[in-house]
């Protein structure tokens, strides 16, 4: 810091020092408002969904979920048929949760296995049919 000896240099510092809290409040008053921005719930939201949106493995994911469902709702369906059997219910729904389950853990096997299962089921009905 430079030694004040006279007035002029006095109203130089002050000046200097008014300039400095100004330029830190400016920025402070924008790094406010971004964090204002950034905390606002439905902004969180909209990033969050824009991220999603963006991912790469997104289209993958839907395709394995899709399969995944769709199997399991298929095997319940197969199993469950027409009945009104209590056990064949809880049985199918069992099946489908644990399918939905493996598809959350191993996607490519449950894909893989599942693709083939609905091939089969499905050139079955194409006979039947």
């Amino acid at each position: 810091m430079q030694v004040i000896n006279n007035n002029k240099s006095l109203a130089e510092a002050i000046a200097l020092l008014e300039n400095v809290q100004q330029s830190e409040g400016n920025l402070l008053v924008q790094h406010f408002k971004f964090t204002i921005h950034s905390l606002n719930p439905l902004n969180m939201i909209k990033e969050k969904f824009n991220e999603t949106i963006s991912s790469p493995n997104l289209k993958n994911k839907i395709i394995q979920e899709t399969i995944g469902l769709a199997t399991g709702l298929l095997t319940n369906k197969l199993i469950l048929g027409s009945s009104n059997n209590i056990v064949k219910k809880v049985l199918a729904t069992v099946v489908q949760t644990g399918i939905a389950r493996m598809s959350e853990i191993d996607p490519k096997s449950v894909k893989k296995n599942g693709i083939t299962f609905l091939q089969n089921v499905l050139s079955k009905m194409k006979i039947n049919g």
